[in-house]
């Protein structure tokens, strides 16, 4: 791997690691730090030789140990501040469905187990396909979309929506 291949990775997957990151704690700087160790665990990889087959699942898999490491050495903060930090998903680049207030998702994702958030949010916020959830969370695609059904089930019943559109 040459520096012109890593820099093509870093271009195309930077933006979503980064999003992904700042979903998951809520804090630009933290998300800056947090993207940009996964590009460099990633490079030193390369560095190794180790063989990746894929690399948005790589990086995907690096981000979640890293947002998982940094809650185990901080106190977790509430995603509730999403708005007030200025993120704002629909213009991100998804469009939100008129019926949803998108704050309000936000914190119920936020109530779901861990291992719902992680795949719904994939889902839904990074609009990636299961196959894609089943490499990162190390799972095969069939577990990766029960995993998503039983989550969107789960925020279905918190947020009292019968119709929400799980198929996408």
């Amino acid at each position: 791997m040459n520096d012109s291949d890593f820099e093509k990775i870093y271009n195309e997957h930077a933006d979503p690691i980064f999003r992904y990151c700042f979903f998951r704690v809520s804090s630009r700087e933290v998300a800056k730090d947090l993207t940009q160790e996964a590009f460099i665990r990633t490079w030193r990889s390369f560095e190794k030789g180790q063989q990746i087959l894929n690399v948005k699942a790589f990086l995907y898999k690096v981000a979640t140990n890293l947002v998982i490491d940094y809650y185990r050495k901080h106190k977790e903060v509430s995603l509730d501040l999403l708005k007030e930090k200025g993120f704002d998903f629909v213009n991100e680049g998804r469009q939100a469905p008129d019926f949803l207030d998108l704050e309000l998702v936000s914190r119920e994702i936020q109530k779901l187990p861990e291992k719902y958030q992680q795949v719904v949010s994939m889902r839904y916020i990074e609009d990636m396909s299961p196959k894609d959830i089943a490499d990162i969370v190390g799972v095969s695609e069939n577990s990766a979309s029960v995993l998503i059904h039983r989550g969107i089930k789960m925020l279905k019943k918190n947020l009292n929506v019968e119709d929400l559109d799980e198929q996408r």
